[in-house]
């Protein structure tokens, strides 16, 4: 038995059917949810997106379990993206366990690979916490990193699992009722197959604490050239951004590609600086929610001919309305190659090609 290789857990056909099952928990809990007549338009839409992202998961791991050819799924997210993801998705089975699903701590600007395997694994534990805390309780996600891993923690507040029964744990034997003793056990091989693990760890009080580690995605492998850094020189850039570490990430690239940055927090600041004369603004849409239209027009009477870039994070598209002649939109999370290449890569009057901005 020692020369036979592991098995690649995506191929372990008992794991797979597990996660199919998580996924049509959730799709089936969602579909309950649209057809209750509870949900306004915009979150019904958003309902119907979690059910087709999680039907089409389902579908890529039952055939990579079978072994059908086709590509594995690779990218990249945001450690937050992730956590924010499967919180929202796992939503309805929460409010059908009456349990709070807490986000406690995050990481900015952290990304993770095989986001899809990453996501699945905490899938698995927030269901398992949601299985047994009991009603009127939290589940708590904090994330951290140290050095090249991250930690994404969940507390729940149930009878807990002392730490010499670990072992039994991910070893496939169920203490719930009715549990298949699957879950933990395949959410372990995925994550150790990623370079991360699954642990139970200790917990202060009741309930128990599993710790899902995983490898942080390499940064870029080369620095920007001389002449890169500089393709922005002159360029005067506002950015309206809530969320400081983004806020200083934008900053901080687009200053290294020699603009000019001004930074707006909220819709008072865009208002002190809407005077001034840009040659661009990068717009985050949640600080101006409840009336992009003014937000812009505000903007646009000091600096007409400024080019508009609208960064969302929102899955169902740009707000209705807009003048997308003469806009651009990145959709977060994103990388800064994707916000200079809308910079660059048209004019303000909407027609593609290169823009030369006013002060270069």
């Amino acid at each position: 038995m020692s020369g036979l290789l592991p098995l690649d857990p995506h191929q372990d056909v008992t794991g797979a059917l597990h996660d199919v099952s998580n996924a049509l928990t959730v799709l089936l809990g969602w579909v309950a949810e649209a057809r209750s007549g509870r949900p306004p338009p915009d979150q019904l839409d958003r309902a119907l997106a979690i059910v087709e992202h999680c039907a089409r998961g389902a579908r890529d791991t039952a055939r990579r379990a079978i072994g059908a050819q086709g590509p594995i799924d690779e990218r990249e997210d945001a450690l937050d993206a992730i956590v924010e993801a499967a919180v929202e998705a796992l939503a309805v089975e929460a409010q059908r366990a009456g349990i709070a699903l807490v986000v406690a701590a995050r990481s900015p600007m952290v990304r993770l690979p095989l986001a899809a395997d990453a996501s699945q694994v905490l899938t698995n534990v927030l269901l398992n916490a949601l299985g047994w805390g009991p009603r009127g309780s939290r589940v708590v996600v904090e994330c951290a990193v140290e050095g090249g891993m991250t930690t994404t923690t969940v507390r729940d507040e149930g009878p807990g699992v002392p730490l010499a029964d670990a072992e039994v744990v991910f070893s496939g034997a169920s203490r719930r009722q009715g549990g298949a003793g699957v879950g933990l056990k395949h959410a372990r091989a995925v994550a150790r197959a990623a370079g991360g693990d699954l642990e139970l760890a200790p917990t202060a009080g009741s309930g128990a604490t599993f710790r899902m580690r995983w490898p942080r995605a390499k940064p870029p492998a080369a620095p920007l050239s001389a002449p890169r850094a500089a393709v922005l020189a002159g360029t005067r850039v506002l950015v309206l951004e809530d969320d400081a570490d983004v806020a200083t990430l934008l900053e901080s690239a687009l200053g290294a590609r020699g603009a000019h940055v001004v930074v707006a927090r909220n819709v008072a600041e865009l208002a002190e600086r809407a005077g001034d004369d840009h040659d661009a603004a990068l717009i985050d849409l949640s600080p101006i929610a409840d009336d992009v239209q003014g937000a812009l027009a505000t903007l646009q009477r000091g600096s007409p001919d400024a080019l508009l870039v609208l960064i969302s994070g929102s899955a169902i598209g740009l707000p209705e309305g807009l003048d997308m002649e003469h806009i651009r939109w990145v959709r977060k999370p994103f990388e800064i190659a994707e916000i200079v290449a809308a910079l660059l890569g048209g004019r303000p009057d909407g027609v593609s090609g290169s823009w030369t901005p006013r002060g270069g």
